[in-house]
Formats: structure tokens, sequence, C-alpha cells
């Protein structure tokens, strides 16, 4: 076993075992919650939550991957970043106040404004925990992080249960996410003593946030348009379906999710710090690369068959009888697992071989399939189909991002390898074809499903058209400048 596998496999495990104690607590912790509140509370938080969620992406700014992916970075410009954080912290969180109470009216909410003010401290927290998180990754010390976070969760679960006893309703449902960051921060920030980079303290360089910025800008626009193309779904169907039935699709994602939080988004942040220091290297990354993937199509495969036909007995299990609405969505979504599992896994590559640019690429052509698939879904109002063209447009999404991988950054073309992973996780898109209905609905989803491919075809071409356009200018522009 080469060098690169042993390290590799040493940070997997490690990120494994951190990650499976935190979601183990989680589940657990979702289980219980579910059974005390309803679809309809978990529906409104979820739509707050996504522009939570937006800040907390902005706040990190791909600035935690460009941390880790520099070699040398000195006390002064550590602590420079850190105040930087902080000011961008204040400035976030005041946006969000801003923006939390329109967000809710357009979606008519009105009546849960007071999640705005709660989930405030979670956009402070999370923008603020960018670096103390970053030092932790960089050293590849995930169980540290690990522990961190089931700390978090365990206090904030805590909190929320002793105030649902208290009668505060479904404010004590808003402080369980809201307190969780906020205790990670506090734990991020002790544990990141004991790293390479230290604990950050405030510096007057805040200037410093400009030597990561060409790895970072790239990186920041990709989470930006990723998190639209994902997030979406949840404001139409919050829109134009109601809280309750964004409940139970919410709930339904979330399931299916959960493989991927248990083996890719475990494995994903062991890949970046390893991978890096072999970047000159690219046939040896690719080998290790697809050892890692096989596992991760093969355990996909296994859930997602699971999944689609017991998904009725996990749901029950899971939330109890009150979301048996949520199966036949958890069906639909399941089949896409493996495919998810392997595709989250290339932003660790890219990132790695500092190709954040043709990881940018990948992000606007998922973009532009994701959009089209949710828009056709909701506007012929019907949730399953929706699903039916999210999981269809995941397979167009793989293979544009995978042939730039092949092509781009490991320069092999498509080999045997890829055609053999491809089939893997295609595997469980036959269930639909076994169980089905095409019948009732034919004629409606082949004419969504030639629509949805137009739409997304012509959609990235408008994209590449217009970033083609605005290079070219820019080129000429420095030119005469220079000139």
């Amino acid at each position: 076993m080469s060098k690169l596998n042993k390290e590799l496999n040493r940070a997997i495990i490690h990120s494994l075992t951190g990650k499976y104690s935190l979601y183990i607590f989680q589940i657990l912790s979702l289980a219980v919650l579910s059974r005390i509140f309803t679809p309809e509370m978990f529906g409104a938080l979820a739509a707050v939550q996504m522009l939570v969620m937006f800040f907390q992406l902005v706040s990190n700014s791909g600035l935690a991957p460009a941390v880790v992916y520099q070699d040398k970075i000195d006390r002064d410009i550590r602590d420079g970043l850190f105040s930087f954080t902080f000011l961008f912290a204040c400035g976030l969180t005041l946006i969000f106040l801003l923006f939390g109470s329109g967000l809710l009216n357009w979606l008519g909410l009105a009546e849960y404004e007071t999640l705005v003010y709660v989930l405030a401290v979670s956009v402070f927290s999370s923008a603020l925990s960018m670096l103390p998180a970053a030092c932790l990754q960089k050293d590849a010390k995930f169980l540290a992080m690990a522990q961190a976070e089931i700390f978090a969760e365990l206090v904030a679960f805590s909190v929320c249960i002793a105030m649902y006893y208290a009668d505060f309703g479904f404010i004590a449902l808003a402080m369980k996410f809201a307190l969780t960051p906020l205790f990670r921060l506090i734990f991020y920030y002790l544990k990141a003593g004991n790293t390479t980079l230290g604990r950050p303290k405030f510096g007057k360089q805040i200037g410093a946030i400009k030597l990561f910025f060409d790895f970072a800008k790239f990186q920041f626009l990709f989470q930006l348009v990723n998190f639209f193309s994902r997030n979406l779904d949840t404001l139409l169907i919050t829109k134009y379906f109601g809280a309750a039935t964004i409940g139970f699709y919410e709930k339904s994602y979330q399931v299916m999710r959960y493989p991927l939080q248990l083996f890719t988004f475990a494995i994903t942040p062991a890949l970046q710090p390893v991978l890096t220091k072999y970047k000159g290297q690219p046939e040896l990354v690719e080998t290790a690369y697809y050892r890692v993937i096989y596992k991760l199509a093969l355990l996909g495969c296994a859930v997602a068959f699971v999944l689609f036909w017991a998904a009725d007995d996990v749901v029950f299990i899971m939330f109890g009888a009150q979301w048996h609405q949520t199966a036949p969505i958890l069906s639909l979504l399941a089949v896409s697992i493996p495919l998810q599992m392997v595709l989250s896994s290339t932003g660790g590559v890219y990132q790695a071989f500092g190709f954040t640019k043709q990881q940018l690429w990948c992000g606007l052509f998922s973009a532009a399939t994701n959009v089209t698939a949710i828009s056709l879904g909701v506007y012929w109002h019907d949730l399953e189909l929706l699903c039916l063209l999210l999981v269809s447009a995941f397979i167009i999404n793989y293979l544009q991002c995978f042939i730039l991988l092949q092509f781009m950054v490991f320069k092999t073309g498509l080999h045997f390898r890829f055609w053999l992973i491809s089939l893997l996780i295609l595997l469980p898109y036959c269930n639909l074809l076994i169980h089905w209905r095409v019948e009732q609905n034919a004629e409606t989803m082949l004419s969504a499903l030639y629509q949805s491919s137009v739409i997304s075809a012509a959609s990235f071409a408008l994209v590449a058209l217009i970033y083609f356009a605005t290079k070219g200018l820019m080129e000429s522009h420095t030119k005469l400048k220079s000139s």
C-alpha cells in the first residue's frame, strides 16, 4: 500500500469515527423532536433555516478550503483573518435581521417572525467559527471536530427539551438550531489551541484576506451557485405547496441525505488535506480516489435499495405516524443516493489540485439542470414529478462533472474505471422502471423530461456565453491598461 493510501485511510477512519458518533446522536435527537413538534412547525423552520444556510455559506466565502490549501500561514495573517471574520459576522447578522422578516412575509409565514431574531445567533456564530474549524481541518483533527460538534448538539438539544417542557412551544425548536452553532464555535475555539496554526486572536492585518482571495473566489461562487440550485425547491414548495408539504419534503430529503452525511460528507473533509500533498502526481491521486468511490458506490446502492422498498417502515420508525406522507417522496429521492455520494466527493479533488474554477463550472451546469427540473415540477404542481425530474437531473450533472474531472484534472480521459462506477451508481434507477406506474402519467413525464433537457442545455449555453464574453472584455481591458 502506498504512502498516499495509508495517509488517506487514516484520515478517512478518523473522519468517519467522528462523524458517525455525531450522526447517531443527530438521528436520535431528530426522532424525539419529530414526535413532539408538528410538520408545519418544521416546514416554517426549514424556510427560515434556508436563509440561515445562505448566510453561513457567505460567511465561509470559500475561506476554509483556502486556509487548508495554503502551505504557510504566520500568526499575524491568522489573527488578521480572524478579525476580518468577526467584522464580517457582525455585518451578515445585521443583513439577516433586515431580510429575514421580508422572506417570511413573502412566504405567508409572518406569524413565525420571532424565528428571525432567534436564528440570528446562528448566523453570527457560524461566520466566526470558520477559522477555528479550518485550523482543525488543516491538521486533519477530525475526532476533535466531532467531539466539539457532539457536545454542541447535546447542550442545544438539552436546552430545547427543557424549554419545551417549560411551555415555550415553537421557540424551543428554534433554539435548538440557534444554539448548536454557538456552542460549536466555543468548542472549536478551545480545541484550536492544539493545532499547528494555534488559537486565533484579534489582529490588525485585516488586509490578509487578499492572500486567500484567488483561491476562495471560485470556491465561494461554486458554493453560492450550488446553494441556490439545491435550495430553490425549499422556497418554491413552501410558496406554492404550503408549510406542511415542505415539512414532509424536507424530512424525506433529510433522510435521503443521511447516507451522504454518514459516508461522503464524512470522507470528503479528509480528501483535500491529504490529496493536496500529492497534487503533483495526478495518476497516483486518481488511483487512490477511485478506490474510495468504489466503496462509496457499493454502500450507496445497498442503502438506496433499502430506502426505496422500505420507505414506509423507515419513516414510521424515525419520525412516527404523522409523517407518513414523507414515504412516497423518499422512495423517489432514494434512487439517487449512490450517484450523489460519488458526485459530492469530487469537491475535495478539485480543491486539492486548486481547480476551483473548474469546480465552479460544474456548479453552474448543475444549477441550470436542477433549477429547470424544480421549476417544471412546480409549474405542473406535482411534487412526485418534481422529485422524478430532480433525480434525472442528477444523472446529467454527474456525467458533466466527471468528464471534466477526467479530462481537466486527471488528464486521462474516460476509461474502464469510469464506466464501471457509472454502472454501479445508476443501478438503483432500475427500481423506477420496476415500480413506477408510468402508464398513469407517461405523457406528462416524458414531456417534462424532454423540456428539462432542452431548457437545461440552453441555460448552460447562455451562462457559458456570458462568462466568455465577460472574460474577453476583461482580458482586452487588461492589455490596453498594460500598454
